[in-house]
This record gives structure tokens, C-alpha cells and sequence, in this order.
């Protein structure tokens, strides 16, 4: 009977201690999402590109079938319906244009010591006006005690065809 009670008792601290951990590494991921947010406003691309994974990093925006058919509208010579880059193209083009800012939405963080993804919907902004919305997916690692990104994965709902409701 005391065996029954120790193993119960080691049982339920491991996983208060797991909780525990899981949530500090939660709090941590939400401020890499905040980071991320203000380095794009403020035009930090130091901050910026300290956030992700120093090797390769996937990068890759989807343009949702409804605005792509608008944009074959306009230009039926572009068929692509997606683009790929990297982070430091991303905040280079950011460094070049006027007041940008990137905001998020409905956030979900799932994640266990090493690995984590991260989904929420997400709204682009230039001078004051939303260029495009949709969703984005990341996925981070943890590399000597820090969460780096290693993928950026949205999907791009043009503004001025379908405006975010």
C-alpha cells in the first residue's frame, strides 16, 4: 500500500513539474510571437533575425484560391499562387517600406521540452491599411535553452479583394 501511494504521489509530482515546465516554455513562445510583432514595427532586423534557427529556415506564403483567381483576373500571366523567401529577405523589404506591423490572433502553442508549432491568424499591415490576413503556422525548436523559429508557414488572403471581416 505505501509503494501504491509513493509511485501515485512521484507519478502526480513529475507531471505538476512537467506542467510547470510546459507552461514557462509557453510564456516564452508568446514572447517570441510579441518580439517577432514589435521587431517588424520598430525595424529591428537584429532582434528580428536573432528569433530564428541559424540554418535553414523554411519560408513559404500560399495566396488562398479566391484572391488568386482575382489576381489571374488582372494578370493572367500570374499563375504561381505561391512564394517562398526567407526571414531576412522578409524583414529587408520590411527595412524598405514605410510603417509596417504584423499583428495575431487565436494563438495555439503546443509543445513539449524541445519541439513546439504554434497556429494563429494573422493580419499584415502598411501605413494604417491591412494588405492581407490569414493563417500562420510555425514551428520552433529549442536550441541550448532558447526557442528558435525553423518554419513560417501562411496562408494570404489579399485585402483589397476580400477584406478581413
Amino acid at each position: 500500500m505505501k509503494t501504491a501511494i509513493t509511485i501515485l504521489l512521484s507519478c502526480i509530482s513529475l507531471n505538476f513539474t512537467f506542467a510547470q515546465q510546459t507552461l514557462k516554455d509557453q510564456k516564452e513562445i508568446h514572447q517570441i510571437l510579441n518580439v517577432f510583432m514589435q521587431s517588424i514595427a520598430k525595424k529591428d532586423s537584429i532582434t528580428f533575425n536573432s528569433l530564428f534557427f541559424k540554418e535553414t529556415v523554411n519560408w513559404i506564403g500560399v495566396i488562398k484560391e479566391k484572391s488568386q483567381a482575382k489576381r489571374l483576373e488582372a494578370k493572367p500571366t500570374i499563375t504561381k499562387n505561391y512564394f517562398t523567401g526567407t526571414y531576412s529577405s522578409f524583414i529587408q523589404s520590411i527595412l524598405q517600406s514605410k510603417k509596417s506591423e504584423e499583428k495575431f490572433e487565436k494563438i495555439i502553442i503546443q509543445n513539449d521540452d524541445v519541439i513546439a508549432s504554434v497556429t494563429f491568424d494573422y493580419s499584415f499591415w502598411s501605413e494604417d491599411s491591412m494588405t492581407n490576413w490569414g493563417e500562420e503556422y510555425w514551428q520552433l525548436v529549442k536550441i541550448n535553452g532558447k526557442w528558435k523559429i525553423t518554419s513560417v508557414l501562411f496562408s494570404i488572403e489579399i485585402s483589397k479583394y476580400y477584406p478581413k471581416s
